[in-house]
């Protein structure tokens, strides 16, 4: 008998803990939930000088005409340029079919324009501009309109650009091909939290320059020019806000919840109380088990003055004064 009741004690304290335990874990994933929900963010705007951008991209899209590029940067022939440009072509792609059977894609994320080149605008030439790019082609007679699309070089990496996104039929503006045609363009960023960056760009088109030198009926020419409105860019950032005396504060009145929970319905109040879920589901009740003081070892029951000492413990060391 005593063996069993033994037992059922371990297995009650083993419960008590078990039950602290999983009141402790709960305590600590709802107050990291907490501090991940009171993370608030707020936005600064700043202006930052650059020293240097990308160009804007572009595609150029037709219908059966190959097309010759040549890239000039701050007066000197980039020998990359034709690098820079990809053919994607889209003869046999159904989603076309009546626009155009070829696009020319030019793309870069090297910061080609400077704010201060190294070479002086006195060394440019005639065309004074950063950059512009010369295009040539044949049988012009069989052409009369060009799509044109800026956009924005950060949405797409090099390695997506065969994307249908920069082929858009509906996105692609129509021009004459034999024009000069000068985009001036600003950029914005967006820094998030967690670093990564959002780039936004907004560009204008100056009116076109046509010329009769531009074009004939063999072969015709044209020019992109490309002019940043600014190295200046707007930039806003994110900041974490951390309210922590809101996160202490829920943490103390959960804490103080679970200590109620604990010893209210699971872990049991007090010494000797029935109350308790361990002591339910083990069905061992410390009151069965008061020892009783040595002068009453033989009493079968103890007496109210020995129950009175277990629950009112040092009530012998309280003092009474007579008014």
């Amino acid at each position: 008998m005593k063996t069993g009741t033994n037992l059922r004690r371990i297995i009650t304290i083993i419960l008590q803990f078990f039950f602290a335990i999983i009141l402790i874990i709960y305590l600590i994933i709802n107050t990291k939930i907490d501090i991940f929900r009171s993370q608030l963010v707020y936005a600064t705007v700043s202006f930052d000088n650059l020293d240097s951008l990308p160009p804007p991209a572009f595609t150029l899209c037709s219908d059966n005409i190959s097309y010759n590029f040549n890239c000039t940067l701050y007066g000197n022939t980039s020998k990359s340029c034709p690098e820079l440009i990809k053919f994607v072509n889209v003869s046999n792609d159904d989603t076309y079919n009546g626009w155009f059977t070829g696009c020319y894609v030019f793309h870069t994320s090297s910061s080609l324009l400077l704010a201060k080149p190294e070479i002086s605008t006195k060394e440019w030439t005639a065309f004074q501009s950063a950059l512009f790019i010369r295009y040539s082609f044949f049988n012009a007679s069989t052409i009369s309109k060009m799509q044109l699309m800026i956009w924005n070089s950060f949405d797409l990496s090099d390695n997506e650009l065969s994307s249908k996104t920069i082929l858009n039929p509906y996105r692609l503006n129509q021009y004459e091909p034999c024009k000069e045609r000068v985009f001036t363009f600003r950029y914005k960023r967006h820094i998030f939290l967690n670093g990564t960056e959002k780039w936004d760009m907004n560009y204008r088109s100056e009116l076109g320059i046509g010329s009769n030198a531009f074009g004939t009926n063999k072969s015709a020419t044209g020019v992109i020019h490309f002019k940043p409105e600014s190295f200046q860019v707007q930039t806003t950032r994110e900041h974490q806000l951390f309210p922590i005396m809101s996160v202490i504060t829920m943490f103390i009145i959960l804490l103080a919840v679970l200590y109620t929970t604990y010893y209210s319905w699971l872990g049991g109040p007090s010494k000797y109380k029935i109350t308790g879920l361990a002591h339910m589901i083990t069905r061992y009740y410390p009151q069965q088990h008061i020892k009783l003081p040595s002068h009453n070892s033989r009493a079968l029951k103890p007496s109210a003055e020995d129950i009175l000492k277990v629950y009112l413990v040092d009530v012998d060391k309280a003092n009474f004064e007579n008014k």
